[in-house]
């Protein structure tokens, strides 16, 4: 019975998107000034490895989420704030089964001299965190400032300021944390194609258990045309990692750090685009792991209506430290992964999209629990007024 209710739930959403336009209109104020939209999704699917451990089961997953946008564009204050109810149901995990809100807002400035934005955004999360190889259930809040300023002709600042809070419902297994980052960048106009910047950026972790870990990076980059016909962002530095209490005080790491996102139109129908990253950051166990991955994404228009995405990744998380020591030899913890995911996606009229997505992801470990492998196929219809 349930399973019948959650098919017809998934058949009204369709209906309401191909034929009932008037339900979820597009709503628009003073004139064309402010704008509110509606949107929907249901998917359906398989998941082989609810937990991403090597003792999970899989299940058949029924996820949906409803949205309102609003958007203002009147003055020198542009607003956009949005309001989501995301759900799931797990047909073998009961226990999973959640319903999560998420709200977020942002007030941007785009004229003047001096423009920047700021962000506020507050949500309840359940995921799968293949970190610690189990689901862990959050609070999460973010407040982000970003300010640009040009200072002569050809050089401008950057700055920003960012505040994360994550607390976990259940904090006997799970640890709080309060992030505070910090970056100044400063940007040189080398020619109409190209700019070149420095990045530096301060950032504080302050985990419940009373520890404190403190990353300093400093790097280079360039933004634009990076190379030939590789469009995008790169940037390449040196950081450190310094951690205060617990069994590691005192300790420092450093190691070189990079992020960026390069994209290739080959023709008017294909792009590839790659992607990089290599950073400190802290699994909700308060683990310190230095993160890196690669991916590379093909998409394909094949038609004005259809298109396909195809990528694949590879990665690392080193665990460091004492406590990412595991036994035998005090060797420390060492996650590679690889991973494939195939989308196509169909449009079928301006307010509803379809698609389905295949992703494996495979976890090589030297902890047994964690060497995994974990299949996901889902089926997902989106409508948008």
């Amino acid at each position: 019975m349930k399973l019948q209710l959650r098919f017809l739930a998934a058949a009204a959403v369709l209906a309401v998107a191909v034929s009932a336009p008037r339900a979820l209109a597009l709503v628009s104020l003073e004139d064309g000034k402010d704008h509110a939209f509606v949107d929907a999704t249901f998917e359906t699917g398989y998941d082989s490895n609810v937990f991403a451990n090597a003792q999970s089961g899989g299940s058949m997953t029924y996820e949906g989420s409803l949205g309102i946008e609003f958007t203002r564009r009147a003055g020198w204050i542009g607003v956009n704030a949005t309001a989501t109810l995301n759900w799931a149901r797990y047909s073998e995990f009961t226990s999973q089964d959640y319903v999560d809100p998420k709200f977020t807002a942002e007030l941007t400035k785009q004229t003047g001299r001096t423009t920047g934005s700021l962000t506020m955004s507050a949500q309840r999360e359940d995921r799968t965190d293949v970190t610690i190889n189990t689901r862990d259930t959050s609070w999460n809040y973010d407040t982000g400032l970003d300010v640009q300023y040009p200072v002569i002709e050809r050089y401008s600042i950057t700055g920003t300021l960012d505040f994360d809070k994550i607390d976990y419902t259940d904090r006997e297994l799970f640890t709080n944390q309060r992030t505070y980052t910090g970056n100044l960048y400063l940007y040189y106009i080398l020619n109409e194609q190209r700019d070149l910047f420095l990045d530096a950026r301060d950032r504080y972790t302050d985990e419940s258990n009373e520890t404190h870990d403190l990353d300093k990076a400093l790097s280079a980059g360039v933004s634009g045309r990076v190379y030939g016909p590789f469009n995008g962002s790169v940037q390449v530095g040196y950081q450190t990692r310094k951690t205060f209490g617990g069994i590691d005080n005192g300790d420092t790491y450093q190691e070189v750090t990079a992020s960026g996102s390069t994209t290739w139109n080959v023709n008017r129908r294909i792009t590839v685009t790659g992607d990089l990253s290599r950073d400190y950051s802290t699994t909700a166990l308060a683990q310190s792991i230095e993160s890196t991955r690669a991916s590379l994404t093909l998409q394909d228009s094949f038609t004005a209506k259809s298109s396909g995405t195809l990528t694949g990744a590879v990665g690392e998380n080193r665990f460091i430290g004492i406590e990412g020591e595991v036994a035998p030899h005090s060797a420390h913890r060492l996650d590679d992964f690889i991973s494939m995911t195939a989308n196509y996606f169909y449009t079928v009229n301006q307010h509803l999209k379809l698609s389905i997505n295949y992703t494996y992801y495979r976890s090589f470990s030297n902890v047994g629990f964690a060497e995994f492998s974990r299949n996901q196929v889902f089926f997902t219809a989106t409508s948008h007024w």
